[in-house]
C-alpha cells in the first residue's frame, strides 16, 4: 500500500521532532513540527461524522512525536488520517532544489486529440483545459451535485482510457489512492495534486505517477492562523509555494 510506504518512509526522516502546533480547519489541516516545517492536507468536513470526525487524543497531540502521529494516516477515522499526512508533509515537502517552482495549471499541455481523466473535481483546471479538448472523464465522490460529472463507480470503467490524467492527492486521505492509479498505467502523464501531496518521488515514481505537484509552506505561522479561520488556498495563495517534481517514465 502507499500510504505504509509514506509512513514508513517519513518516519525514517523525522528523527526526534515533535509537533509544535496542530488545527484542524474546515478546508485543511495543519500540522506544525518543532523545527518550524509545516504540512498541510485536506480536511473532508462533509463526510465527517461523530466515528470519523472526533479525534479522541484532543488535547494532547501537541509535543507528541511526529512518529506516534505519522501512523494515522492508515486510521478509518478521516480527520485522524488528514493529521497524519498533514505530519508527513511537513518532513517530506520542504524547501529543495530537487523541485522546481511551478504550477499544474500552467504546466498542464493538452492536444485536442487527448482523452483527460480528472479524479477530484478541480475546477481551475478544468476551466482551462474544457475548450481545449473534447474528451473528458471528471470524477466525484458525490456526482449527483453536476450532472456532467462521473460517478467513482465509473473509474474502472473509464479512466484507463484516458493517456492524461490529474489524481487528487485527498485520495491518500480516503484509501482510495491505490485502486485510482491502478488504472493509470497506460496514461502518458499522470499528476498528483494539491497541498495534501506528498513530495515523494521514491515511492510513486513505483505507480504510475509521473509528476507531484504539491505545496511547500513558506509561512507557517500565518498558514496556520488561515487554517484554523476556515480559509482554503486562495487565502493560502502567500503563504505556500507550488512546487513540481517529474519523474522518470
Amino acid at each position: 500500500m502507499i500510504s505504509n510506504r509514506l509512513i514508513d518512509h517519513a518516519i525514517s526522516k523525522a528523527d526526534d521532532r515533535k509537533i509544535k502546533d496542530i488545527r484542524a480547519g474546515l478546508a485543511y489541516t495543519a500540522v506544525m513540527l518543532d523545527d518550524n516545517s509545516c504540512g498541510l492536507a485536506y480536511t473532508f468536513r462533509n463526510e465527517l461524522d461523530c466515528i470519523c470526525g472526533v479525534i479522541n487524543e484532543a488535547g494532547s497531540i501537541i509535543g507528541r512525536s511526529a512518529s506516534e502521529i505519522i501512523p494515522w494516516l492508515n486510521s478509518k477515522n478521516l480527520l485522524a488520517a488528514s493529521m497524519g499526512l498533514a505530519t508527513i508533509n511537513a518532513i517530506l515537502n520542504i524547501s529543495s532544489d530537487r523541485w522546481e517552482e511551478g504550477n499544474i495549471i500552467t504546466d498542464l499541455k493538452v492536444a485536442p486529440t487527448d482523452t483527460f481523466g480528472m479524479v477530484g473535481n478541480f475546477r481551475p483546471i478544468l476551466n482551462v483545459i474544457k475548450n481545449k479538448i473534447n474528451n473528458i472523464y471528471v470524477f466525484e465522490r458525490h456526482p449527483e451535485k453536476d450532472l456532467s460529472l462521473y460517478s467513482m463507480d465509473d473509474i474502472p470503467t473509464h479512466l484507463s482510457k484516458c493517456n492524461l490524467v490529474v489524481v487528487t492527492a485527498t485520495s491518500i486521505i480516503n484509501h482510495t489512492i491505490d485502486e485510482v492509479l491502478s488504472y493509470c498505467s497506460g496514461a502518458q502523464e499522470v499528476y498528483l495534486v494539491g497541498p495534501s501531496c506528498p513530495m515523494s518521488p521514491e515511492i510513486f515514481g513505483d505507480y504510475n505517477v509521473t509528476i507531484l505537484a504539491g505545496d511547500v509552506v513558506t509561512s507557517p505561522e500565518r498558514t496556520l492562523q488561515i487554517v484554523s479561520q476556515g480559509g482554503g488556498t486562495r487565502a493560502m495563495k502567500n503563504t505556500m509555494m507550488h512546487v513540481l517534481a517529474r519523474l522518470p517514465k
